[in-house]
Protein backbone atom coordinates (compact mmCIF):
# COMPACT_ATOMS: atom_id res chain seq x y z
CA UNK A 1 0.00 0.00 0.00
CA UNK A 2 1.26 3.45 -0.60
CA UNK A 3 1.35 5.62 2.59
CA UNK A 4 0.36 8.92 0.35
CA UNK A 5 -2.14 8.02 -1.77
CA UNK A 6 -5.55 9.06 -0.97
CA UNK A 7 -8.15 6.40 -0.83
CA UNK A 8 -11.67 6.59 0.39
CA UNK A 9 -13.77 3.18 0.91
CA UNK A 10 -17.05 3.70 0.74
CA UNK A 11 -17.32 0.23 3.42
CA UNK A 12 -17.57 2.27 6.95
CA UNK A 13 -19.67 1.02 8.63
CA UNK A 14 -18.22 -2.05 10.44
CA UNK A 15 -18.30 -2.70 13.93
CA UNK A 16 -15.31 -2.66 16.45
CA UNK A 17 -13.75 -5.78 17.17
CA UNK A 18 -15.21 -7.78 20.93
CA UNK A 19 -13.44 -8.18 23.87
CA UNK A 20 -11.94 -4.26 23.23
CA UNK A 21 -12.60 -1.98 26.09
CA UNK A 22 -14.37 1.29 26.12
CA UNK A 23 -11.41 3.22 26.97
CA UNK A 24 -9.20 1.48 24.22
CA UNK A 25 -11.40 2.36 21.92
CA UNK A 26 -11.97 5.91 22.44
CA UNK A 27 -7.87 6.88 22.39
CA UNK A 28 -7.21 8.80 19.43
CA UNK A 29 -4.57 6.97 17.30
CA UNK A 30 -3.34 10.64 15.50
CA UNK A 31 -4.40 13.86 15.27
CA UNK A 32 -4.01 15.99 12.20
CA UNK A 33 -4.19 19.89 11.96
CA UNK A 34 -3.64 22.07 9.38
CA UNK A 35 -7.11 24.41 9.49
CA UNK A 36 -8.19 22.88 12.67
CA UNK A 37 -7.19 20.02 14.67
CA UNK A 38 -8.61 16.68 13.87
CA UNK A 39 -8.65 13.15 15.52
CA UNK A 40 -8.98 9.87 14.35
CA UNK A 41 -9.64 7.52 16.83
CA UNK A 42 -8.41 4.10 17.48
CA UNK A 43 -12.12 2.97 16.90
CA UNK A 44 -12.05 4.24 13.32
CA UNK A 45 -8.55 2.99 12.67
CA UNK A 46 -9.77 -0.89 13.43
CA UNK A 47 -12.92 -0.15 11.32
CA UNK A 48 -10.88 1.07 8.57
CA UNK A 49 -8.24 -1.66 8.61
CA UNK A 50 -11.40 -4.28 8.95
CA UNK A 51 -12.57 -2.85 6.26
CA UNK A 52 -9.52 -2.86 4.10
CA UNK A 53 -8.83 -6.34 4.67
CA UNK A 54 -12.14 -7.74 3.76
CA UNK A 55 -11.62 -6.18 0.23
CA UNK A 56 -8.14 -7.86 0.29
CA UNK A 57 -9.61 -10.78 0.65
CA UNK A 58 -12.51 -10.49 -1.96
CA UNK A 59 -9.76 -10.10 -4.36
CA UNK A 60 -7.91 -12.77 -3.33
CA UNK A 61 -4.72 -11.15 -1.30
CA UNK A 62 -3.06 -13.31 1.53
CA UNK A 63 -1.45 -10.23 2.43
CA UNK A 64 -2.19 -8.83 5.62
CA UNK A 65 -3.25 -5.22 6.11
CA UNK A 66 -0.80 -3.04 7.87
CA UNK A 67 -2.67 -1.28 10.54
CA UNK A 68 0.08 1.97 10.17
CA UNK A 69 -0.31 2.12 6.63
CA UNK A 70 -3.68 2.46 7.15
CA UNK A 71 -3.67 5.38 9.19
CA UNK A 72 -1.38 6.93 7.03
CA UNK A 73 -4.10 6.85 4.26
CA UNK A 74 -6.46 8.46 6.73
CA UNK A 75 -3.58 11.25 8.49
CA UNK A 76 -4.00 11.94 4.44
CA UNK A 77 -7.45 12.08 3.55
CA UNK A 78 -8.08 14.25 6.23
CA UNK A 79 -5.04 16.39 5.93
CA UNK A 80 -6.69 16.98 2.16
CA UNK A 81 -10.17 17.61 2.42
CA UNK A 82 -8.68 20.48 5.06
CA UNK A 83 -6.91 21.71 2.59
CA UNK A 84 -9.72 22.04 -0.15
CA UNK A 85 -11.78 24.16 2.69
CA UNK A 86 -9.07 26.09 3.38
CA UNK A 87 -7.91 27.09 -0.55
CA UNK A 88 -11.67 27.68 -1.07
CA UNK A 89 -12.92 24.46 -2.47
CA UNK A 90 -16.53 23.25 -2.16
CA UNK A 91 -18.99 20.84 -3.02
CA UNK A 92 -22.43 22.12 -3.09
CA UNK A 93 -25.22 20.09 -1.95
CA UNK A 94 -27.18 20.92 -5.33
CA UNK A 95 -23.92 18.91 -6.94
CA UNK A 96 -24.54 16.32 -4.69
CA UNK A 97 -28.07 15.74 -5.41
CA UNK A 98 -26.74 15.70 -9.16
CA UNK A 99 -24.01 12.97 -8.42
CA UNK A 100 -26.59 10.73 -6.81
CA UNK A 101 -29.03 11.04 -9.75
CA UNK A 102 -26.66 10.06 -11.76
CA UNK A 103 -25.91 6.96 -9.90
CA UNK A 104 -29.33 6.25 -9.27
CA UNK A 105 -29.45 6.17 -13.27
CA UNK A 106 -26.72 3.96 -13.50
CA UNK A 107 -28.45 1.96 -11.54
CA UNK A 108 -31.45 1.46 -13.43
CA UNK A 109 -29.81 1.57 -16.60
CA UNK A 110 -28.22 -1.51 -15.22
CA UNK A 111 -31.24 -3.57 -14.14
CA UNK A 112 -33.55 -1.96 -17.14
CA UNK A 113 -36.23 -0.70 -15.06
CA UNK A 114 -36.74 2.68 -13.22
CA UNK A 115 -36.43 2.25 -8.88
CA UNK A 116 -37.36 4.15 -6.13
CA UNK A 117 -35.23 6.06 -3.89
CA UNK A 118 -35.65 3.65 -1.53
CA UNK A 119 -34.52 0.84 -3.56
CA UNK A 120 -31.57 2.59 -4.54
CA UNK A 121 -30.66 3.08 -0.66
CA UNK A 122 -31.52 -0.53 -0.67
CA UNK A 123 -28.75 -1.33 -3.96
CA UNK A 124 -26.44 1.42 -1.84
CA UNK A 125 -26.58 -1.19 1.54
CA UNK A 126 -26.17 -3.74 -0.57
CA UNK A 127 -23.21 -3.08 -2.16
CA UNK A 128 -21.61 -0.88 -0.10
CA UNK A 129 -22.51 -1.89 3.94
CA UNK A 130 -23.25 1.83 4.40
CA UNK A 131 -26.71 4.03 4.68
CA UNK A 132 -27.90 6.68 2.07
CA UNK A 133 -26.90 9.19 3.52
CA UNK A 134 -23.66 7.94 4.30
CA UNK A 135 -23.03 6.93 0.36
CA UNK A 136 -23.69 10.84 0.19
CA UNK A 137 -21.03 11.84 2.30
CA UNK A 138 -18.90 9.41 0.54
CA UNK A 139 -19.73 10.80 -2.75
CA UNK A 140 -19.24 14.64 -1.64
CA UNK A 141 -15.92 13.70 0.10
CA UNK A 142 -14.45 12.01 -3.06
CA UNK A 143 -15.45 14.69 -5.61
CA UNK A 144 -14.15 17.29 -2.99
CA UNK A 145 -10.69 15.17 -3.74
CA UNK A 146 -11.14 15.48 -7.35
CA UNK A 147 -12.22 19.00 -7.68
CA UNK A 148 -9.26 19.90 -5.03
CA UNK A 149 -6.29 18.03 -7.01
CA UNK A 150 -7.31 19.09 -10.52
CA UNK A 151 -7.52 22.86 -9.21
CA UNK A 152 -3.99 22.72 -7.28
CA UNK A 153 -2.17 20.38 -9.54
CA UNK A 154 -3.36 21.08 -13.19
CA UNK A 155 0.66 21.46 -14.47
CA UNK A 156 1.24 17.99 -13.24
CA UNK A 157 -1.80 16.29 -14.58
CA UNK A 158 -0.92 17.85 -18.15
CA UNK A 159 2.43 16.39 -17.35
CA UNK A 160 1.85 13.02 -19.29
CA UNK A 161 3.38 11.72 -22.53
CA UNK A 162 1.46 11.01 -25.58
CA UNK A 163 1.97 7.36 -26.24
CA UNK A 164 4.26 6.72 -29.27
CA UNK A 165 4.09 4.96 -32.49
CA UNK A 166 6.01 2.24 -31.07
CA UNK A 167 4.56 1.91 -27.90
CA UNK A 168 1.11 1.61 -29.94
CA UNK A 169 2.21 -1.00 -32.23
CA UNK A 170 3.56 -3.09 -29.71
CA UNK A 171 0.45 -2.78 -27.21
CA UNK A 172 -1.39 -3.84 -31.08
CA UNK A 173 1.43 -6.72 -31.09
CA UNK A 174 1.06 -7.84 -27.59
CA UNK A 175 -2.85 -8.26 -26.99
CA UNK A 176 -3.30 -9.11 -30.85
CA UNK A 177 -6.05 -12.25 -29.54
CA UNK A 178 -8.24 -9.40 -28.15
CA UNK A 179 -8.91 -7.06 -31.18
CA UNK A 180 -11.53 -9.55 -32.47
CA UNK A 181 -15.40 -8.97 -33.42
CA UNK A 182 -17.66 -11.74 -32.15
CA UNK A 183 -19.92 -13.25 -34.43
CA UNK A 184 -22.57 -10.58 -34.60
CA UNK A 185 -26.26 -9.97 -35.57
CA UNK A 186 -28.04 -5.92 -36.13
CA UNK A 187 -31.80 -6.60 -35.31
CA UNK A 188 -35.07 -4.78 -35.58
CA UNK A 189 -38.32 -6.28 -34.31
CA UNK A 190 -41.92 -5.33 -33.10
CA UNK A 191 -42.26 -6.13 -29.84
CA UNK A 192 -44.98 -6.28 -27.26
CA UNK A 193 -44.32 -6.69 -23.32
CA UNK A 194 -46.32 -8.90 -21.24
CA UNK A 195 -47.32 -9.67 -17.75
CA UNK A 196 -48.97 -12.60 -15.97
CA UNK A 197 -52.24 -11.43 -16.68
CA UNK A 198 -52.23 -10.72 -20.01
CA UNK A 199 -49.61 -13.11 -21.83
CA UNK A 200 -51.98 -15.37 -23.82
CA UNK A 201 -53.90 -12.67 -24.86
CA UNK A 202 -50.27 -10.58 -26.37
CA UNK A 203 -49.18 -14.13 -27.70
CA UNK A 204 -52.97 -14.47 -29.37
CA UNK A 205 -51.97 -10.50 -31.30
CA UNK A 206 -48.16 -11.59 -31.65
CA UNK A 207 -49.21 -14.82 -33.73
CA UNK A 208 -51.46 -12.77 -36.08
CA UNK A 209 -48.36 -10.31 -36.93
CA UNK A 210 -46.58 -13.18 -37.61
CA UNK A 211 -49.00 -14.83 -40.00
CA UNK A 212 -49.57 -11.57 -41.81
CA UNK A 213 -45.58 -11.18 -42.14
CA UNK A 214 -45.79 -15.01 -43.81
CA UNK A 215 -48.69 -14.66 -45.92
CA UNK A 216 -46.95 -10.88 -47.42
CA UNK A 217 -49.99 -9.28 -46.25
CA UNK A 218 -48.28 -6.51 -44.82
CA UNK A 219 -44.84 -5.68 -44.57
CA UNK A 220 -42.68 -5.43 -41.31
CA UNK A 221 -41.93 -1.95 -42.05
CA UNK A 222 -45.92 -1.11 -41.89
CA UNK A 223 -46.41 -3.23 -38.58
CA UNK A 224 -43.60 -1.69 -36.48
CA UNK A 225 -45.41 1.64 -35.91
CA UNK A 226 -48.78 0.47 -35.29
CA UNK A 227 -47.71 -2.59 -33.06
CA UNK A 228 -44.82 -2.32 -31.52
CA UNK A 229 -44.51 -1.53 -27.91
CA UNK A 230 -40.63 -0.62 -27.95
CA UNK A 231 -41.00 3.31 -28.23
CA UNK A 232 -36.89 3.56 -28.17
CA UNK A 233 -36.60 1.44 -31.79
CA UNK A 234 -40.63 2.11 -33.75
CA UNK A 235 -39.05 5.57 -34.76
CA UNK A 236 -36.33 3.63 -36.67
CA UNK A 237 -37.85 1.01 -38.19
CA UNK A 238 -37.62 -0.98 -34.83
CA UNK A 239 -34.34 -0.89 -35.18
CA UNK A 240 -32.45 -2.34 -31.64
CA UNK A 241 -28.93 -2.28 -32.96
CA UNK A 242 -26.17 -4.85 -32.57
CA UNK A 243 -26.10 -8.38 -30.32
CA UNK A 244 -23.12 -10.43 -29.88
CA UNK A 245 -22.84 -13.99 -29.96
CA UNK A 246 -20.29 -13.86 -26.67
CA UNK A 247 -22.28 -11.71 -24.53
CA UNK A 248 -23.40 -13.56 -21.95
CA UNK A 249 -25.03 -10.53 -20.16
CA UNK A 250 -27.55 -10.30 -22.58
CA UNK A 251 -27.98 -13.47 -22.95
CA UNK A 252 -29.11 -13.87 -19.68
CA UNK A 253 -31.01 -10.64 -19.59
CA UNK A 254 -32.91 -11.70 -22.89
CA UNK A 255 -33.16 -15.61 -22.31
CA UNK A 256 -31.16 -18.16 -23.90
CA UNK A 257 -33.57 -19.67 -26.11
CA UNK A 258 -34.53 -16.46 -27.43
CA UNK A 259 -30.72 -15.69 -28.00
CA UNK A 260 -30.19 -18.85 -29.77
CA UNK A 261 -33.13 -18.40 -31.82
CA UNK A 262 -32.10 -14.96 -33.23
CA UNK A 263 -28.51 -15.96 -34.56
CA UNK A 264 -29.97 -19.00 -36.07
CA UNK A 265 -32.38 -16.52 -37.80
CA UNK A 266 -31.95 -16.06 -42.27
CA UNK A 267 -30.72 -12.72 -43.33
CA UNK A 268 -33.93 -10.24 -43.85
CA UNK A 269 -36.52 -12.64 -43.13
CA UNK A 270 -39.04 -12.04 -40.29
CA UNK A 271 -39.01 -14.51 -37.32
CA UNK A 272 -42.20 -16.13 -36.26
CA UNK A 273 -43.05 -14.98 -32.63
CA UNK A 274 -39.47 -15.22 -30.34
CA UNK A 275 -40.30 -15.27 -26.43
CA UNK A 276 -37.77 -13.12 -24.42
CA UNK A 277 -37.67 -12.80 -20.28
CA UNK A 278 -39.97 -9.77 -20.87
CA UNK A 279 -42.31 -10.32 -23.65
CA UNK A 280 -42.73 -11.48 -27.67
CA UNK A 281 -40.73 -10.29 -30.24
CA UNK A 282 -41.07 -10.68 -34.05
CA UNK A 283 -37.64 -10.19 -35.06
CA UNK A 284 -35.84 -9.27 -38.35
CA UNK A 285 -32.14 -9.64 -39.14
CA UNK A 286 -30.48 -7.32 -40.99
CA UNK A 287 -26.57 -7.64 -40.45
CA UNK A 288 -25.14 -10.40 -40.01
CA UNK A 289 -21.54 -10.73 -39.44
CA UNK A 290 -19.10 -14.05 -39.07
CA UNK A 291 -16.14 -13.70 -36.00
CA UNK A 292 -13.28 -11.10 -37.57
CA UNK A 293 -9.49 -10.54 -36.39
CA UNK A 294 -9.15 -6.92 -36.51
CA UNK A 295 -6.23 -5.98 -38.21
CA UNK A 296 -5.03 -2.47 -36.38
CA UNK A 297 -6.76 -0.36 -39.14
CA UNK A 298 -9.53 -1.83 -38.98
CA UNK A 299 -12.70 -0.29 -37.05
CA UNK A 300 -13.53 -1.81 -33.30
CA UNK A 301 -16.54 -2.50 -33.97
CA UNK A 302 -18.94 -2.41 -37.41
CA UNK A 303 -21.32 1.02 -35.52
CA UNK A 304 -17.84 3.02 -34.70
CA UNK A 305 -15.73 5.27 -36.70
CA UNK A 306 -13.27 4.66 -33.98
CA UNK A 307 -9.77 2.48 -35.36
CA UNK A 308 -8.23 -0.27 -33.23
CA UNK A 309 -5.28 2.00 -33.71
CA UNK A 310 -7.07 5.30 -32.27
CA UNK A 311 -8.93 3.12 -29.16
CA UNK A 312 -5.17 1.93 -28.41
CA UNK A 313 -3.98 5.28 -28.51
CA UNK A 314 -6.83 6.73 -26.10
CA UNK A 315 -6.11 3.32 -23.44
CA UNK A 316 -2.47 4.39 -23.62
CA UNK A 317 -2.95 7.76 -23.06
CA UNK A 318 -5.76 7.13 -20.57
CA UNK A 319 -3.10 4.79 -18.69
CA UNK A 320 -0.39 7.77 -18.63
CA UNK A 321 -3.26 10.26 -17.02
CA UNK A 322 -4.03 7.77 -14.32
CA UNK A 323 0.11 7.93 -13.55
CA UNK A 324 0.08 11.78 -13.78
CA UNK A 325 -3.10 11.86 -10.97
CA UNK A 326 -1.83 9.72 -9.02
CA UNK A 327 1.82 11.35 -9.09
CA UNK A 328 -0.44 15.28 -8.17
CA UNK A 329 -1.94 13.56 -5.30
CA UNK A 330 1.20 12.48 -3.80
CA UNK A 331 2.98 15.92 -4.47
CA UNK A 332 -0.12 17.31 -2.94
CA UNK A 333 -0.41 15.49 0.29
CA UNK A 334 3.42 15.91 0.20
CA UNK A 335 2.94 19.72 0.32
CA UNK A 336 0.06 19.46 3.19
CA UNK A 337 1.90 17.00 5.59
CA UNK A 338 4.79 20.12 5.25
CA UNK A 339 2.71 22.35 6.14
CA UNK A 340 0.15 20.43 8.97
CA UNK A 341 1.06 19.30 12.57
CA UNK A 342 0.67 15.79 12.61
CA UNK A 343 1.36 13.34 15.59
CA UNK A 344 1.06 9.82 15.48
CA UNK A 345 -0.14 8.36 18.92
CA UNK A 346 0.49 4.94 18.51
CA UNK A 347 3.40 2.93 18.38
CA UNK A 348 4.68 0.65 15.49
CA UNK A 349 4.29 -2.51 17.68
CA UNK A 350 0.54 -1.54 18.90
CA UNK A 351 -0.08 -1.02 14.73
CA UNK A 352 0.36 -4.56 14.52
Amino acid sequence: MRKHRILFVFILAVLPLMGVSADIISQPAATVNLIRNAVISVESLDQRVKAYQAEATASGSKEPVKRMDVLEVMVNDELVLQGAERDGYAITEVQVDQMLRQQKAYVEQQIGRAITDAQFETVIRNNYGISLADFRKNIRESALVDLYVRGKMSAVLQSYPEPTEEQINEFFRTNRSAFMNPELVRLSHIFMPFSDTDKAEVKKQMDQLARWLRYNTYTFEELVPKYSKDADSVGKGGDIGWLAFDDEQMRAYLGASFFDAVFALPLGKPSGVLESTGGYHVVKVTTHTDPKLLSIDDPINPESKTTVKQYIKQTLTTRNQQVAYLRAIDQLVQQLRGEAMINILISEEQSN
